[in-house]
């Protein structure tokens, strides 16, 4: 598999498009053009990535939010008028927040730490891609140095990002056992932030684009910050999934990571979860979640809100045991009479992946 950039958006006749014809052409570009559509996306959200090449998706585009404000205010500070600026100024908000801890950057560097980076790693960008980058930057030179129009239509990505949202939580949750809705809390402010942004600056495009050559450098401004998603998932492609070395003076697997044992002990002490059990615990389903058998796939799976486990036989024959009352020992003597196995050897097996499961949070005490 290779990277293949989308076909290009065809040519509109040179007139001037109506408000509804200009918007059309938009959205075109975005089902054209869009970074969903990138091999390396399709592979994060199904699944099919590695806890590493996860990471390093993480880790570069910490870059692309961190300079998302710093992208705003250049454009804030060439707004003339008041109420514009108070309405652009809220996207600055929601990135930098209101105080320390607040916006939608502290977010992200919870999901860089969630799954295993120190977090001034991240912040020192020491692990970046060249391209990555040169890619973000080049947005931030163009936000600043075109017009207003070109500025404001090179956001309207934004129209396209619920789709992707809602397709990279539901798959990551699903696919990856090492994250967590907490993890991807980034994405569930962005699912309302974002269409309120597009809804402002599409009106604004509709409105101030009044010559064809105008509409047509905000049909180009958003096929340029297309081409910016695009390269950036490009250069992770090429470093970590394609045949191919890592250049050098990018993150290198292992690098900047907190020790595993100290991540999960910090990551289940977070979200309440038990990092070991012991025999004389009493292990529970918390409310809904839910031992099923899927008829489609014909095996047993684990529901829980909003993702889905598959289970090995081991496990199937230990949850019809968790009821509430079993303690673990009990489990281990029940199995060790059924399969005449030693009941000490099996609650050695089973501790771990009770404990795992505590950390999923789809397991309790």
């Amino acid at each position: 598999m290779t990277a293949q950039f989308p076909p290009p958006v065809p040519e509109f006749e040179q007139r001037l498009l109506s408000h509804e014809e200009l918007e059309a052409a938009l959205r075109d570009i975005g089902a054209r053009r869009y970074h969903n559509l990138h091999p390396f996306h399709r592979l994060l959200h199904d699944g099919k990535l590695s806890k590493d090449q996860v990471r390093a998706w993480a880790l570069n585009r910490y870059y692309y939010q961190a300079m998302i404000p710093v992208k705003d205010a250049a454009l804030l500070a060439r707004l003339p008028d008041a109420q514009l600026r108070r309405i652009w100024r809220q996207r600055i908000v929601d990135h930098d927040g209101d105080f320390e801890g607040d916006g939608g950057i502290e977010r992200w560097l919870k999901l860089a730490e969630g799954v295993g980076f120190e977090r001034d790693y991240v912040l020192s960008t020491k692990g970046i891609l060249s391209a990555t980058r040169f890619s973000v930057d080049a947005y931030v030179h163009f936000v600043s140095e075109r017009s207003l129009l070109e500025a404001i239509a090179s956001s309207l990505t934004e129209m396209f990002s619920p789709t992707i949202i809602s397709e990279r939580v539901a798959g990551m949750l699903k696919n990856y056992d090492f994250i967590t809705k907490e993890t991807l809390a980034y994405f569930d402010k962005r699912l309302t932030q974002a269409p309120r942004d597009a809804d402002f600056a599409l009106d604004y495009v509709k409105r101030h684009a009044t010559t064809p050559e105008m509409q047509r450098a905000a049909m180009d401004a958003l096929t340029f910050k297309c081409n910016v998603l695009w390269t950036q998932l490009d250069a992770l492609y090429f470093a970590y999934v394609a045949p191919g070395m890592v250049p050098p003076d990018a993150w290198q697997p292992g690098e900047g990571l907190v020790a595993e044992n100290t991540a999960q002990a910090s990551s289940a002490a977070a979200a309440g979860a038990p990092a070991a059990f012991s025999g004389s615990d009493v292990p529970r389903l918390p409310r809904g979640v839910r031992l099923r058998f899927d008829e489609v796939r014909n095996k047993h799976v684990l529901l829980a809100p909003e993702r889905t486990f598959d289970l090995d036989d081991n496990a199937v024959a230990v949850l019809k045991l968790v009821d509430g009352q079993n303690t673990v020992s009990q489990i281990a003597r029940i199995l060790g009479q059924t399969y005449d196995a030693d009941p000490a050897v099996i609650e050695a097996d089973i501790l771990p992946m009770l404990a795992g499961l505590a950390q999923k949070r789809v397991l309790e005490r």
